[in-house]
């Protein structure tokens, strides 16, 4: 009904975040639904091989985990269903797929991430409200951008960053301070102010990434159950869809007086997904962006030989192509080794990323800070939202082996990090600082060792817009 309603109205632009908030607000209201924000998921209850519920974190703790003053064990919330919508990074599902297994052909190697800027301009800009722009090859040829005008004064300006970008020292607000300023956009954008920001991680494999939907006492919606349609580069519309087919399935069965077990569930919540149109549309999609991992304009092709054939034909990736380029391989030619080094030595000495100064050295224009919409990366982590993370909570990023953080030479966690939780410490390895943590999960598909652990914890940058 949401999209007919949105259609009724001429279309619309609206925040996801201030939308879920109306939703839950109607919900309290017409229905007996408890809601616990701020309740982070520590893991699924499983007992004899069927989800009983979830296990809250523990409260009370020091960063380590270690009990401290006013320990509380985390709660369990037991249900006769457990529906697990955590995204692509969630702990809850993570579990799942480690205890019950994946379908053959399972795959989550395809990812981007996200970052958006709210920007208010001045009152009676140029944009129509409801106006949607999507873009690419700028600033980079594999990065995709959009920009969504919610009113005459209010915008959503963000871009994708892939994993198949080469860039081994890849920022996303770096890319996106450029981004903003191409001529088409800084015009009518440069007289604004940055409102809010955020950031997420989007798991690009779609189809191949969708593990069991369902099982003894849970079943599987959104991001996480591999919804993301990377063709048309949307994910809202398929992680809702999926959410309304499986309550549709749970209604038709108490209705019929039916358990909702993994069964019944099979029937009716999977089968609704089989003959949707998100099935019909992720079958196409799913192999679609593979030709990016051989060079731009391959993907170009795969992509459009994927729409028109329905997913029958695509430009196939290159074996080997998701292996992390070194700085010298990705720089040559344009940073001479000596200087390369030299960067490396300074920023160590500094404690602060790489990107900054390769970009530089590369030749890419200085940022020019104007204080409203250009600002340095700290300086935007106090605009709208908060940054500061809840007291009695263990730390939700963790390096597992210490000495695999010394032997890598990358160090993609802390170049990618959305709010330079991740920067290196006085010996070069990577620390967190989860008080700017945006909880967007990059660190942990940008480690090429699979070194990083991300729990469910609280706190980081938290905005309604983003």
């Amino acid at each position: 009904w949401i999209p007919a309603f949105l259609r009724k109205q001429g279309g619309w632009v609206l925040s996801l975040g201030q939308f879920m908030q109306w939703v839950a607000q109607q919900l309290m209201e017409t229905a007996t639904v408890q809601l616990w924000p701020a309740s982070p998921v520590k893991e699924p209850l499983i007992e004899n091989g069927r989800v009983t519920g979830v296990r809250l974190v523990d409260q009370g703790v020091e960063r380590d985990g270690r009990p401290g003053p006013g320990f509380t064990p985390g709660m369990e919330v037991r249900a006769w269903l457990t529906v697990v919508g955590d995204g692509p990074i969630g702990p809850v599902g993570r579990k799942l797929d480690e205890v019950f297994g994946v379908p053959e052909g399972y795959a989550r190697d395809e990812w981007a991430l996200g970052m958006k800027f709210v920007i208010e301009l001045p009152e009676g800009g140029p944009l129509q409200p409801g106006t949607v722009i999507h873009t690419l090859g700028f600033p980079e040829p594999e990065i995709f951008g959009f920009c969504y005008a919610h009113s005459r004064d209010v915008v959503s300006i963000g871009i994708f960053v892939p994993s198949w970008l080469g860039n081994p020292a890849r920022c996303a607000y770096q890319y996106l301070q450029y981004y903003i300023q191409h001529p088409y956009f800084w015009g009518w954008l440069q007289a604004g102010r940055l409102r809010s920001w955020g950031a997420k991680s989007v798991l690009e494999s779609g189809k191949r990434a969708e593990p069991w939907l369902v099982g003894e006492g849970f079943a599987r919606i959104g991001e996480g159950s591999g919804t993301t349609n990377v063709l048309s580069g949307s994910g809202v519309d398929e992680a809702w869809a999926s959410g309304v087919l499986l309550a549709e399935a749970v209604i038709e069965l108490l209705e019929r007086g039916q358990t909702p077990d993994a069964s019944a569930l099979e029937q009716t919540y999977v089968h609704k997904r089989r003959t949707s149109w998100l099935e019909r549309e992720a079958r196409t999609a799913v192999r679609s962006r593979e030709g990016f991992r051989r060079g731009f304009f391959s993907g170009l092709v795969g992509m459009l030989l994927a729409g028109y054939t329905r997913g029958r034909l695509h430009v196939p990736a290159r074996r080997g192509s998701r292996k992390v380029l070194s700085l010298e391989d990705y720089y040559a030619g344009r940073i001479a080794s000596q200087e390369l080094e030299r960067i490396r030595t300074e920023c160590a000495r500094q404690a602060k990323p790489l990107h900054d100064a390769l970009m530089e050295a590369a030749g890419w224009p200085a940022i020019r800070y104007d204080g409203r919409i250009l600002l340095s990366h700290q300086d935007a982590l106090l605009i709208g939202g908060k940054v500061q993370a809840a007291a009695g909570y263990a730390d939700h990023v963790i390096f597992r082996d210490r000495a695999l953080c010394d032997r890598c030479k990358v160090r993609l966690c802390i170049e990618m990090c959305s709010g330079q939780a991740i920067l290196p410490g006085h010996d070069g390895r990577p620390t967190f600082d989860r008080d700017k943590c945006v909880h967007c999960g990059a660190c942990v598909w940008n480690c090429p060792e699979g070194n990083v652990e991300f729990r469910a914890g609280a706190g980081g940058l938290h905005s309604a817009e983003n």
